[in-house]
C-alpha cells in the first residue's frame, strides 16, 4: 500500500539546538510507520552526527535570511526561466498581485522545484511544525503555482502579530479562502484564543508527542536545570538555590545544561556554577548542545525538576520541559503564578514556589513524600498518553 506524504517544514531549523529539532524527531517517530516523511529544512542543515530517523527525506532548501543577496538574485533569475519555459507567467503574475509584488523571505527556485515534483495528492499533509508568519506566506504562495496543494496543517507555537499589510492572518485567509483544507492547532490556549479572536476560524489545542518513562524509586535524587542558559528560565537563581539546599544538608546530585548559545547576562553565573562545582562534586555540568536520546537518558536520570521560570512567559508559550517531565514522571515544582501549568497540572505531581527558600522548601516536602509524588506522576503519565493518542491533530493526520 502507498504511503501518504507527510511534509515537515521548518525554515530555521540549520543547528541541532532547541526543541524544534527534537520535537520534529519525536513527531517523525510516531507517524513514520505509516507515512512518507520529508523534511524541508533551511539551507545551511547539516545532518553531520545528528540522530534523524531512518527512512527520513531531508531536503536543505529554504533560503536562510542571512543569505548572500546576489544568491538570492540568481536562485530567482534560475526560477523566472524555469516559470517562462512552463508558460506558468500568468499564475506568477496573479500570485505576486496577491502577495503585494513582493516574493517570501523563503522563498526560491529550490524550494519550487521541490514542491512542484511533489505532485501532490489529496491524501498528502504539509504540516509546519513551528508555523510562524512567513511560513504562511511561503505556502500561501506556493498555492498559487502549483497545481495541487493537500491538506495544509499549522501549529502555531506564539501568537502572531496582526500587521498592516502582509502577517499570518492575510495569508491565513487567503488559504482559508482559496479552499485549501486549512487546520489550525495551538500547543497553548492563550495563544489558541488570541489567533481565534483575530482570524474568526477554528483554531484546536494539540498535544505534543514526547517518549515515555516509566520511573523507579530513587536511592538518591538528582535535580534538573535543562535547556536554555537564560534570565527568563531562572538560571542566574541557581547559585542562591544550591547555597540554600549546601546549607541545609539536603544531599542532592545536579545535572546542569549550559546551553550553546551564549548570553551576555547569564555568563557570570556559569563561572559561578563552575566554581561551586570544584567543590562540590555531586555537580554534573553539560557544556553545549545535547543530542535527542542523549537528552532522553538525562531525563531518566533526574527525579526532580524545580523549574524556576518567570510565570508571565510560561502563562502566554508554555514549556516543552514541562511537558518532557509529564512523560517521564517526574516531580515538578513550578513558579507560583504559573496558572496556565497548573490548568494542566491535573494530578497531584507537582508543588509551587517563588522565592529560592520557598523552592528549597517544597523541593524538601517532595523528597520527603517521594512515593506519593511518583505514583500521581505515573497516573499523569498515562493520562497524557491517552490524550495523544486521542489528540485532534494526531487524528487529522491518521
Amino acid at each position: 500500500m502507498k504511503k501518504k506524504k507527510l511534509i515537515f517544514i521548518e525554515p530555521l531549523l540549520k543547528d541541532p539546538g532547541g526543541h524544534h529539532m527534537d520535537n520534529l524527531i519525536e513527531t517523525t517517530l510516531f507517524f513514520k510507520e505509516s507515512n512518507e516523511i520529508h523534511w524541508l529544512l533551511n539551507e545551511n542543515f547539516k545532518k553531520k552526527k545528528l540522530f534523524v530517523p531512518d527512512d527520513v527525506f531531508i531536503h536543505s532548501y529554504i533560503p536562510d535570511e542571512n543569505k548572500n543577496f546576489l544568491k538570492k538574485i540568481k536562485s530567482l533569475i534560475i526560477f523566472l526561466f524555469s516559470i517562462i519555459e512552463n508558460k506558468n507567467l500568468i499564475k506568477l503574475i496573479k500570485i505576486l498581485y496577491k502577495n503585494f509584488f513582493s516574493f517570501p523571505s523563503y522563498f526560491n527556485h529550490e524550494v519550487y522545484r521541490f514542491f512542484k515534483s511533489q505532485k501532490f495528492e489529496k491524501e498528502d499533509i504539509i504540516l509546519i511544525q513551528s508555523c510562524r508568519p512567513k511560513d504562511v506566506e511561503l505556502i500561501y504562495f506556493l498555492s498559487g503555482l502549483i497545481e495541487t496543494m493537500p491538506k495544509i496543517i499549522m501549529r502555531v507555537l506564539y501568537p502572531p502579530k496582526k500587521k498592516k499589510f502582509k502577517d499570518f492572518y492575510y495569508h491565513t485567509k487567503k488559504l482559508i479562502d482559496d479552499k485549501n483544507f486549512v487546520k489550525i492547532f495551538t500547543e497553548v490556549s492563550t495563544t489558541k484564543n488570541y489567533i481565534k479572536e483575530r482570524l474568526n476560524y477554528d483554531v484546536k489545542n494539540f498535544t505534543q508527542i514526547y517518549t515515555f518513562y516509566n520511573r523507579p524509586i530513587p536511592k538518591k535524587f538528582t535535580l534538573g536545570f535543562l535547556g536554555e542558559s537564560r534570565i527568563d528560565k531562572g538560571f542566574d537563581r541557581l547559585p542562591n538555590f544550591i547555597k540554600i539546599l549546601s546549607e541545609k544538608k539536603i544531599d542532592c546530585n545536579y545535572i546542569i545544561q549550559f546551553s550553546k548559545k551564549n548570553y551576555s547576562k547569564t555568563d557570570k553565573i556559569k563561572e559561578q556554577i563552575i566554581d561551586i562545582s570544584k567543590k562540590n562534586h555531586n555537580i554534573k555540568i553539560i557544556d553545549g548542545y545535547i543530542d535527542f536520546w542523549e537528552y532522553r537518558n538525562l531525563l531518566k536520570e533526574i527525579n526532580i525538576m524545580p523549574l524556576l521560570y518567570d510565570a508571565e512567559k510560561l502563562n502566554f508559550v508554555g514549556s516543552g520541559l514541562f511537558y518532557s517531565c509529564i512523560t517521564h514522571e517526574i516531580p515538578m515544582i513550578i513558579p507560583t503564578e504559573a496558572n496556565l501549568l497548573e490548568e494542566y497540572l491535573v494530578f497531584n505531581s507537582f508543588e509551587k514556589a517563588n522565592t529560592d527558600e520557598e523552592y528549597v522548601h517544597s523541593l524538601i516536602k517532595i523528597i520527603n513524600n517521594y512515593e506519593n509524588y511518583l505514583d500521581e506522576c505515573k497516573k499523569f503519565s498515562s493520562s497524557y498518553n491517552k490524550d495523544i493518542i486521542n489528540d485532534p491533530l494526531v487524528r487529522e493526520i491518521i
